[in-house]
């Protein structure tokens, strides 16, 4: 028999969220989080429901936030760096920690991907996306709320 998942607008979903909402979310043990990482796991902790996170999701969320943070520290050194240096021999060569940072990028980008948190699995068809865009853009040139 497979276990269905209940229908978000029954009871029992309805008390299983809420139940879960309750809780707080912490990095699994195994995937230790410094310092540095914590303001990156809590940005991406945000980005769903509480009810929808998976022990193998704050898994892959705890590593998200490592080499997001990693991301920002190496970016923070190059800024400080050339981009081309010279090897031994003076012969001109990028600087390695761009080849660094490119690959915690595209991991920063594949655990998105695998969280369901990218701009896709976020807002759905990028048709979608630019309707909902307009109407937003639109209100908020039409804004009463704003002060001017």
């Amino acid at each position: 028999m497979t276990n269905r998942k209940q229908r978000i607008d029954s009871a029992t979903a309805a008390v299983e969220v809420m139940r879960k909402a309750a809780a707080e979310l912490f990095p699994p043990e195994h995937v230790p989080l410094g310092e540095r990482d914590l303001p990156f796991w809590l940005n991406i902790i945000a980005e769903k429901a509480k009810s929808e996170w998976t022990a193998h999701d704050l898994e892959l969320a705890a590593l998200l936030s490592r080499a997001m943070s990693r991301l920002e520290r190496e970016e923070a050194v190059l800024d400080g760096e050339d981009t081309v240096m010279s090897n031994a021999g003076g012969t001109p060569m990028q600087n390695p920690r761009i080849r660094v940072i490119a690959d915690l990028h595209a991991r920063v980008i594949k655990y998105r991907q695998t969280l369901g948190i990218h701009s896709r699995g976020k807002g759905g068809e990028a048709r979608d996306v630019a309707k909902r865009r307009d109407m937003a853009r639109g209100l908020e040139v039409d804004n009463p709320l704003a002060d001017d």
